[in-house]
């Protein structure tokens, strides 16, 4: 094999494809594009949470039906429920599209609490609508937990105070008095888990080292979080795009003509494949330098080196394989954009991984699109180093040797046996 040889192969494949940018040029806008795109939808901090209009039809009329509705009256229930009361219309209303649901307060609701009876919210969603009826079913459904909570909680002090409430005379001062004697006990032995509770939530956002404020630059750090598996995906398009034309130059007849003079099969073929590497090298420091303008701070030099090298011999590696396996270039094309696709969705190229299906979610270290897009995860999202991607290094570059080796042998047999 003539070093010369290969890279005046590789000089004429780079001013070929300069001279006719535009494929290449398309295929690294696009996760410029659709990153930008989910980061403008998704990382805006200021988008108004859409509010859950309920029909509260209160039949109770007791002080436990009045707890429901001034519950959903307080500031912060305000924030997210917009209640009116039920009317004779409230069924039409709600078949209209006017309210999310109606949630019924049965007549019997307070007596049935003191009493220790079983009683039944009723909640009637609107079928038109998906996320906010859902919201007010949650909702009711931690308010029925509390109510029955607090039924068996202060069954004591409610059988005290039961008697009193349906008595015809008003209860007397030693009734009262032994009733708050009996709740007052009840709340020294609860305050221990109550006052304060035993489990506190306490929520923290977390601020990487010399990040800025979590707060600000929403839309950017959504471009940042999806545009790795972006990127990963449109280097391999890149791959695949120059290792195809070794094929459709051998249908073409122009690889006969350059083989016709003193240059190897072998020459050829590692010609074809540093200029994939080539190409893709390129399109990834044009990536990599439209993030450092949005980045808020640099990456690791090291790790990010390191890794572009090892996805690059991905890259090259896998499209090698791919044509080398192919008849044809169509068939190459086909199967390539199929197994592309499969290992994007796989690896986490375009959805996040805890958003797919368990057994996805177990087959996506199989995919080369995996590492890479979780390599720069950690570099870029993270603030990872070195030893943080060195697994990610060694299984692309392994791979992407392994591969191009296989790749390689494969696609000279096929220019001795269909060209020569």
């Amino acid at each position: 094999m003539n070093a010369r040889q290969v890279l005046l192969l590789v000089r004429k494949d780079l001013q070929r494809r300069l001279r006719s940018p535009l494929s290449t040029i398309l295929v690294l806008v696009f996760p410029l594009v659709l990153a930008g795109i989910l980061g403008m939808a998704f990382g805006a901090g200021e988008t108004e949470v859409p509010k859950v209009r309920l029909l509260l039809d209160n039949q109770d009329g007791d002080f436990v039906g009045s707890l429901v509705a001034q519950a959903f009256a307080r500031p912060e229930s305000a924030q997210y429920f917009d209640v009116e009361k039920a009317g004779a219309d409230a069924l039409k209303r709600l078949e209209e599209g006017q309210f999310s649901a109606l949630l019924h307060l049965p007549p019997d609701l307070t007596e049935g609490l003191l009493d220790g009876r079983a009683v039944t919210l009723e909640l009637i969603r609107n079928p038109s609508q998906s996320i906010l009826p859902e919201v007010a079913e949650q909702v009711t459904q931690v308010l029925a937990d509390g109510l029955s909570a607090a039924g068996y909680s202060l069954r004591g002090p409610l059988n005290e105070l039961r008697p009193l409430l349906s008595a015809d005379k008003g209860p007397s001062d030693a009734s009262v008095a032994a009733t708050s004697v009996t709740i007052n006990r009840w709340v020294a032995r609860s305050g221990k888990y109550v006052f304060p509770p035993v489990i506190t939530l306490k929520a923290v956002q977390l601020e990487k080292p010399g990040a800025g404020p979590a707060s600000s630059g929403g839309t950017f750090s959504v471009f940042l979080m999806v545009l790795p598996g972006l990127a990963v995906f449109s280097l391999f398009t890149l791959g695949d795009m120059v290792m195809r034309d070794l094929l459709g130059e051998g249908s073409k007849g122009t690889l006969r003509r350059v083989l016709a003079g003193p240059v190897t099969p072998g020459t050829v073929v590692a010609a074809k494949a540093l200029t994939a590497a080539a190409v893709a090298l390129i399109g990834l420091l044009v990536l990599a330098a439209m993030a450092a303008l949005v980045a808020r701070r640099g990456v690791d030099f090291a790790g990010f080196a390191l890794l572009s090298l090892a996805l690059v011999a991905a890259v090259t590696g896998l499209a090698s394989t791919v044509y080398g396996l192919a008849k044809n270039e169509r068939q190459g094309s086909t199967a390539g954009g199929v197994l592309y696709m499969v290992l994007a969705f796989a690896g986490g190229s375009f959805l996040p991984l805890n958003s797919l299906p368990p057994a996805m979610r177990a087959i996506s270290p199989a995919s080369l699109f995996y590492w890479g897009t979780r390599g720069y995860q950690a570099l870029l999202s993270e603030g990872g180093g070195l030893r943080d991607v060195l697994l990610h290094v060694g299984i692309l570059g392994g791979s992407g040797l392994a591969l191009l080796a296989l790749g390689g042998t494969l696609l000279r047999r096929r220019v001795l046996r269909g060209v020569v």
